[in-house]
Formats: C-alpha cells, sequence, structure tokens
C-alpha cells in the first residue's frame, strides 16, 4: 500500500507510481470492451493496468477522477509530491479520463 487513504485513493496513487516509474507525465483512463484500460503517457502510451469496469475498484476510481476534475489534487507517494490534474473527454460515447502529473515544487 502506498498510502493510509480511501480505497480509491490507494488505486489512483498506485497507478500515479506506475506511470510515474514508466517516466511518464500523464496517465489515461478508457473504457473498452467492459474494462477500464489505463496507459503512462509519455510520448506513447504504455499499457499500466485493466480493471473490470463493474467492479467495485473500477467504481472507486471513477469516483476519485472525477472529483479531482473539479478541484486538483497533491498526492504523495515515494519520491516526492506530485499535483494532479484530470481532463475528462469522450471516448466513442464514454467519459474518458486524461491525468496530469506533475511534481510539486519545492517537494
Amino acid at each position: 500500500m502506498i498510502c493510509e487513504h480511501s480505497e480509491a485513493s490507494d488505486i489512483l496513487l498506485e497507478l500515479v507510481a506506475r506511470a510515474i516509474k514508466a517516466s511518464a507525465d500523464d496517465m489515461e483512463i478508457e473504457y473498452k470492451n467492459g474494462r477500464e484500460e489505463v496507459f503512462a503517457i509519455s510520448g506513447i502510451g504504455v499499457a499500466i493496468a485493466s480493471l473490470d469496469s463493474s467492479s467495485e475498484e473500477a467504481r472507486l476510481l471513477r469516483e476519485e477522477l472525477y472529483a479531482i476534475a473539479k478541484k486538483k489534487r497533491v498526492v504523495r507517494i515515494p519520491g516526492g509530491a506530485y499535483t494532479m490534474r484530470v481532463h475528462i473527454f469522450d471516448s466513442f460515447g464514454e467519459d474518458a479520463f486524461r491525468v496530469t502529473i506533475k511534481r510539486t515544487p519545492g517537494q
């Protein structure tokens, strides 16, 4: 476990940690064939997770992403603090999420 927050935060922080490990500045989460596909974006997209869309884990992740879309969030993971912003866009009639991950200055 990366932090002591809610399950949604745990899921999101694990994904952010994976994206940072892949040297990515962004993540994209899109629905495809009953799954939430998660990609780390650093020039090209690299798959880092795939969640069953009907699972509690995926539902909690979507809730967290919608909340961050309304107000950016600073998270701490091993190696530093990062500011996350979420942009919601349409992907074939479904909401998709672009998460921008920036190292927080001075951290």
